[in-house]
């Protein structure tokens, strides 16, 4: 059973070792997100899980299962909505995609209901895409 935990050990500190190393070197918000959360989670998931085999229990048993659907529930919502503030506040805030970004899809598909463009001004003479999409349908 030792060995079983020190290998969920060792490997989730290796996973944590990498999102922190990727947090570092990746070069843009969106990336640092995919690191720190797709590594990260997994690698506390795992040290939770060896918690359950050095200290045998269902007490410790339901506290790593209930920190691993936590992080599982918690982890994607947070890394989604400061990689989506990042995105619409970079100008404003100094942040930016990396210059090697060869798609940025989300303007075309998307505008914010709270950018003061969106409301019929003459960046945007039809209004959102919602309005306009129902104007189309009307017609």
């Amino acid at each position: 059973m030792e060995w079983i935990g020190m290998a969920l050990a060792v490997s989730g500190t290796f996973f944590v070792f990498v999102a922190g190393l990727g947090i570092i070197r990746l070069p843009d918000v969106p990336m640092r997100m995919h690191a720190s959360t797709k590594a990260g989670t997994l690698g506390v998931a795992l040290i939770a899980a060896s918690l359950s085999f050095f200290f045998p229990g269902l007490g410790i048993l339901a506290r790593s299962l209930a920190l691993i659907v936590f992080l599982l529930l918690t982890a994607p919502v947070a890394a989604h909505m400061i990689g989506r503030a990042a995105y619409y506040g970079g100008p404003q805030i100094g942040v930016h995609l990396w210059p090697g970004t060869t798609v940025d899809q989300l303007p075309d598909h998307q505008t914010l209901r709270s950018d003061p463009a969106s409301d019929g001004t003459e960046a945007y003479p039809e209004g959102t895409a919602k309005e306009a999409s129902h104007q189309n349908v009307a017609s």
